[in-house]
Formats: C-alpha cells, structure tokens, sequence
C-alpha cells in the first residue's frame, strides 16, 4: 500500500509540566516505538507489532518507527486504532527535521541559541561523547545528556549544532586523549561523528506524551523512550525479541573496518543498551534465553517478565497432514534473506540431503532484507548445482497455506529471540528441523522437532535425513507440534499478557 495516514502528528495546544520542562498532552494510550521493522519491513517483529496492535483494540496506538532512511513504504494497513505512523528516517535527509513538519516547530528551530549553544549543547554533547566512546560514567550521566540535548533539539537545529566547527573539535579532542582512539584516521573520525548525529535522529522528532510507551528493542528506538520515562514520568516497557547488544557484536564482527572503529560503535550499542535497562520499569523479552542475557547485561530479575509471541490457529490450518500423499517431500524456510538466518548452512544442508532423499525439494519464503547477502544465496545456489529443487519464493502474505504444501520445516539461524517461524510451522502440523539459537528450544521439543548447533550443514541435513526417514509418521508429530503450540503460543495467551503488564508497569510508576 502507500503512504498513507503516514503524517507527522499536527501539534495540540495543551501542555504539560514535567521535571524537565513542558511536553505535549495526547489521548493515545501506547507509543510503540519500533527499529528496522514495523510498519516497513515485513518479519517477526513486525508480525508481533501488527498483532499487539491489532488485537488490542481498546487501546490507541502511535507507532514511532526508526528505519534507514526514508524511501520506504508501510507494508501492513494500518488498523484502525493506530492514530498515526511517525517515520524516523536515520539516514537519506541533509536535516532530520526536515521529515518532521509539524506545524510551528520548524520556526521555534530557526532561533539562533546564542550562548545556549555554549552553556548548554556543548556541555551535553561531551558528556555524550565521553559515555559512548569512552564508557566512562553510567547510564545516568548518558541519560541527563541526551535529555539535554533533547530539550536543545525542540529549540533549536540540531544539526547546525553538531555542524559548529566547536562540535568538531570537542569530539575530535575527547578521542585524541584516549589511547585507543588516537589511532583513528581522520575520515574515520568524522564518519563517527556523522554516525552521532544520524542515531541520534530521535532527538529531532519529539513524540506526545503517551500514556505508556513500549519500545520493542533495547536500541536507538528506546531513546524516545528513556527521555519521555526521564522528563516525564510516563511509564516505559521494554520489549526485546533477540538480544541486540549481541546481534551488534556479531554484525562488527562481520565489520572490515579498524580496531578502534568497531570499539567505538561497540562502547556505543552498550552504552545505548544499558540506559534502556536501566530507565525501563518492565523488561518483557519474548524468550527465557533473552533474559539470561538481560540479567548478565545488568538487569535486575524482578523488572523482567517473559512474554512469548502468539499465533492465531485460524491463520494456520492443517489442511494437509505432513508427509502425506506420493509426491516428493518438500522442505519449506520461512527466512528473510539475511546473514543472521544463514541461508548459506541451510543451501549446503540441502545439497546433502538431495543426495540422500529422491526428488527432494527446497521452498525458501522471505524478504531480500539485505540484497547483498541475497544475491550471494542465489550464487551458493548455483555453484551447487541446485537448479529447480531450490525454489526461492519470496515474500508470501499466506504464510499458512505455504506451510501446508511442505512437509518438513526448517531453521538455519545463527541467532534467534523468539522463533514466530517455528511456532507458525508447528501450528500448521510440519514438524521441524531448526539449530539450536536463542529462544528455538524452548519451543522446538521431540519428538516433533530435532535441534542441532548453528553453522553445520552436516549436521543439520543429518536431522533433516533423520526426521524424513519414517514418511508415514511425520503427520503424527506435525499434531503434536501443533498441540504443543495450542496450549502455550496462541493470539489469546499474548494479547492477555500483554494488557496485563500495560496495567502493571502503570502501577509500578504510580506506586513509585
């Protein structure tokens, strides 16, 4: 669909005093805030953003989504209690502002700051700096700095801030007394600082007071919502599906650039990570793997609620039992084209097993999220000969009838929060083959899935081999997985869930 109801909200005249100064006053119940998913991209978060939303009809919902840049499309029609989309574009505009016309703002902006720019932006953008490069101070010091900052960007432009020669010098100074990053070259210096500035885009779209805000990830998506938890007071929820601060490591890791380039932006995401922690009164990670890791990353026990996905069961039928009928069996992926879901393991997985079982098919549903890793799949593909056994599909609006022309699922993640394709597979009776990542084990349980460690081919088309090997009783283990799911992952199980920790993180604030 296109753009549309796709407006930055216009402003209301009423105000309201916080403990920083004065925001607007809204009726919308819940800002959702959301990163590189709802409502642009199509995929598990935003399937659980579109669901949430939906299903919660009572409730009024903004989403505040941070993406890219700003060619992008809404891919879901909005319901009709979502009030409106504010898109966040990281990057693709020379001002963030200008993606933000609300209607006298601009002109507050324009005020030349004077010495405010001296007495208040430069004091708060070194305390920035010294937080996310350094790592020096807490989450604390990087929360009164970005509300700062935060109170400077509604005054006055942001952007001719951070492109004062003063800004320049200040950032490039901080770094040259640290002995690590001293080693940066110059344009490695100032991309760093151009990075600054364009994640810190939030800051240039202040959202109305809501009366909860939910961020969906402990990220760059949270800082409207530490500031609004800050200035405000309004209650904060935090939800995490993978674990970001890991998926950051594993993508610089991938990173050619220099030592002390990727030690920048590591102190950043963990700087980052860590207020959002630190400011959220509930954290509700959609897998117990997550709050393992939320727990060794500083978050205390008693603020963490699990709160698995659901799926609605009418959306996937069993309209044909697994392994039925005399035709080939079909391997079926619901996997965006991405290097975290590892399509590589799943392609050379795949040319094993079509050595073992006659006719064998490979059905690969999803996105091209990143076109280079995509076009590398299709180029493994080729190199092993697949041919027409390896069909990719692409995006599908009918995942259920999909599921149903398999006869064995698939998972080849390297990382996963909670795995939504398993449990849409399981609940349309196609038991599972899938490595065994984040949150996959706790849905994935024999006898109607098989687990293997991520990253070996061998192994996983062993399981594969191993499952297809009694044709006859995949239909009986796809009805146990789907029983399995019916007990614990349904539409109804979440969205109670989720009204209730909406109602308890209010009580927490109002209790404190």
């Amino acid at each position: 669909m296109g753009n549309s109801r796709l407006l930055a909200p216009a402003e209301p005249p009423l105000r309201a005093e916080g403990r920083y100064g004065s925001g607007t006053v809204s009726d919308i119940d819940v800002l959702l805030t959301t990163e590189g998913t709802y409502p642009f991209v199509t995929g598990g978060v935003s399937t659980w953003a579109h669901q949430l939303i939906t299903g919660l009809s009572e409730l009024q919902f903004v989403v505040y989504s941070v993406v890219a840049n700003t060619n992008m499309a809404v891919r879901y029609e909005p319901p009709p209690n979502l009030a409106h989309i504010v898109h966040v574009p990281l990057w693709g505009t020379e001002d963030t502002a200008e993606f933000n016309p609300r209607p006298g703002w601009i002109a507050r902006r324009l005020r030349r700051p004077g010495k405010r720019f001296e007495t208040e932006f430069l004091p708060a953008y070194a305390q920035l700096v010294v937080s996310v490069a350094l790592g020096e101070g807490g989450p604390d010091d990087l929360v009164a700095a970005l509300c700062a900052l935060s109170e400077y960007a509604e005054r006055f432009s942001l952007k001719l801030a951070m492109r004062d020669g003063r800004t320049w010098r200040l950032f490039r100074d901080t770094l040259a007394a640290h002995p690590l990053f001293r080693r940066l070259t110059t344009y490695e210096a100032i991309d760093l600082a151009r990075s600054v500035y364009r994640y810190l885009a939030p800051l240039d779209y202040p959202p109305e007071l809501p009366g909860v805000v939910h961020a969906s990830a402990a990220a760059f998506c949270a800082i409207p919502a530490v500031v609004l938890r800050e200035r405000w007071g309004i209650p904060f929820l935090l939800s995490e599906h993978g674990v970001y601060y890991r998926e950051r490591l594993l993508a610089l890791g991938r990173n050619d650039t220099s030592s002390p380039y990727r030690a920048f932006l590591s102190n950043f995401y963990a700087a980052i990570v860590a207020m959002a922690y630190s400011r959220a009164d509930l954290v509700a990670p959609v897998a117990r793997f997550n709050a393992s890791w939320e727990m060794r990353l500083g978050v205390d026990e008693g603020k963490i609620h699990p709160m698995p996905n659901g799926v609605d069961p009418d959306r996937f039928p069993l309209v044909r039992p697994a392994g039925s009928g005399n035709d080939p069996l079909v391997l079926v992926a619901m996997a965006r084209l991405e290097r975290l879901k590892d399509i590589h393991t799943l392609l050379r997985a795949f040319s094993i097993v079509r050595t073992r079982i006659p006719g064998v098919r490979l059905e690969i549903y999803g996105p091209e999220s990143d076109a280079g890793y995509a076009r590398s799949c299709y180029a493994l593909a080729e190199q092993l000969s697949l041919g027409p056994s390896c069909a990719f599909k692409g995006p599908t609006v009918d995942v259920g009838k999909a599921l149903n022309e398999g006869d064995i699922a698939v998972l080849s993640s390297i990382s996963e929060g909670f795995p939504f394709a398993a449990v849409e597979a399981l609940m349309a009776g196609r038991p599972m083959v899938a490595t065994e990542v984040g949150g996959v084990p706790e849905v994935i349980q024999p006898p109607y899935g098989r687990l293997v460690a991520p990253g070996r081919p061998t192994d996983l088309a062993d399981a594969i081999c191993d499952l297809a090997a009694d044709r006859r009783n995949l239909a009986r283990l796809g009805e146990l997985g789907r029983e399995a799911m019916l007990e614990s992952y349904t539409l109804d199980v979440f969205l109670d869930g989720y009204r209730a920790l909406y109602d308890e993180v209010r009580t927490r604030v109002r209790r404190h």
